[in-house]
C-alpha cells in the first residue's frame, strides 16, 4: 500500500512546486478548463395539431449525443394569455443551464392567445402537446413516460393545469389524429402563477370607466397596472364575469385551485415575495390545499422576489432535487 502511494504523492508535490513557481513569478496560476455545456441541437416551427383551422407549433432542443432516450419538460410561455410565443433558442427559456446540465429535451410550444384562444381552448391546445411529444417519442428520441411540463405566470397556471386536471377533462379533447393518447406528465414546475382565478378577479383593480352621460365604459388591458386581471379576464372567458355561482363555478374550473385532490402529478410551485403581478403568493394557498390532501407538492418562496425566475439560497437544490425524482435522472 505505501509502494501504491509514491507516484500519487510525487504527482501531488509537482503540483505544488508549479504553482508556486507561477505565483513567485508574478504570473496567475493555470485555471482548469470549463466543462464544456452538452451540445444541443434545435428544430423550430414544428406542427403539433390544427384547430379551427389554425395550424399550432412547437420548438424543440434536444441533447444531441444522447445514448438512449431523454426525458423531456415542455416549456409553455406566459403572457396573460394573450401575448408571447415559444423560445426559439435554449438560451431563452428561464433555467435552461440547468436542463441542459441534466440532458434534458425541451419543448416550448404555442397555444392560441386572446380571443382565439381563452379557456379552455388554451388548456386544450397545451395537452395536445404532450400528446404529440408522447406520440413522437421516437422521433425526437424522448421518454414517452417522462414528459414534465414548466411555465412562467400564465404559463405557470397552464402548467399546472396540465398536471392536475383528470384525462377527461372537458376541454374539447384531443384531435382526431391525437386519440387515443395520454395528455399526462409527471411533473409541473409552475413559476409565479395565477392558482385562483375567481381569487384573482376579486382582488384586481376595476376596469370600469363611468362616462359622463352615466353609461359605462370598459377599458382594454393596461401593462402599466399590476395585477389587471379584469379587462384579461373578459377576454379569456368571452365577457363572462364570476358574477354569480354558476360563472365562479367556471373560473373555478378553468383554476388549478380547482383540481386538488391527492392523485395529481409531483408539483413544484414557486412565488415572490413581492410580485406585483400575482400578488398574495398564490402558490402557497394552492400548496397547503394539496399538502391538506396529501398531494406531491414541493413551495418555494423566493425572498424580496418578484414576478420572475425563483432564486435564493437553496433554491437551485431543490429544483435539481425534484427534477432528478420526477424525470428518475441520474445524480448530476
Amino acid at each position: 500500500m505505501r509502494h501504491s502511494q509514491e507516484p500519487r504523492a510525487a504527482m501531488l508535490s509537482l503540483v505544488v512546486s508549479c504553482l508556486a513557481a507561477c505565483c513567485l513569478a508574478g504570473q496567475p496560476a493555470p485555471v482548469p478548463a470549463p466543462v464544456a455545456a452538452p451540445a444541443y441541437k434545435a428544430q423550430l416551427g414544428i406542427p403539433f395539431c390544427k384547430v379551427v383551422g389554425k395550424e399550432l407549433k412547437l420548438n424543440a432542443f434536444l441533447p444531441e449525443n444522447a445514448d438512449k432516450p431523454a426525458p423531456a419538460m415542455v416549456e409553455i410561455h406566459g403572457g396573460w394569455w394573450c401575448g408571447g410565443g415559444p423560445a426559439r433558442k435554449v438560451e431563452n427559456i428561464a433555467g435552461w443551464q440547468t436542463f441542459t446540465r441534466k440532458g434534458i429535451a425541451l419543448f416550448p410550444i404555442s397555444y392560441r392567445l386572446g380571443k382565439e384562444g381563452g379557456f379552455p381552448q388554451n388548456i386544450r391546445d397545451c395537452r395536445n402537446a404532450i400528446r404529440f411529444l408522447r406520440r413522437n417519442a421516437q422521433r425526437f428520441n424522448i421518454d414517452p413516460e417522462h414528459i414534465g411540463c414548466m411555465g412562467i405566470s400564465a404559463g405557470g397556471q397552464l402548467s399546472l393545469m396540465v398536471a392536475m386536471v383528470p384525462e377527461e377533462f372537458d376541454d374539447g379533447g384531443p384531435t382526431e389524429e391525437l386519440k387515443g393518447i395520454s395528455a399526462s406528465v409527471c411533473n409541473a414546475f409552475a413559476i409565479v402563477a395565477p392558482t385562483d382565478l375567481v381569487r384573482q378577479w376579486d382582488e384586481a383593480p376595476r376596469d370600469e370607466i363611468p362616462e359622463f352621460d352615466g353609461t359605462v365604459r370598459l377599458r382594454p388591458p393596461d401593462g402599466r397596472i399590476p395585477d389587471d386581471a379584469r379587462p384579461h379576464h373578459r377576454i379569456l372567458f368571452k365577457g363572462i364575469t364570476p358574477d354569480t355561482e354558476e360563472c365562479k363555478a367556471l373560473y373555478t374550473r378553468m383554476s388549478p385551485i380547482g383540481h386538488v385532490r391527492k392523485d395529481i402529478s409531483p408539483l413544484l410551485i414557486c412565488d415572490g415575495e413581492k410580485d406585483t403581478i400575482v400578488p398574495g403568493l398564490h402558490g402557497k394557498a394552492l400548496h397547503e390545499k394539496l399538502q391538506a390532501v396529501g398531494a406531491d407538492s414541493t413551495y418555494w418562496l423566493t425572498p424580496n422576489g418578484g414576478h420572475g425566475y425563483p432564486g435564493g439560497k437553496g433554491f437551485q437544490k431543490v429544483l435539481d432535487d425534484f427534477l432528478t425524482r420526477t424525470l428518475e435522472l441520474g445524480a448530476q
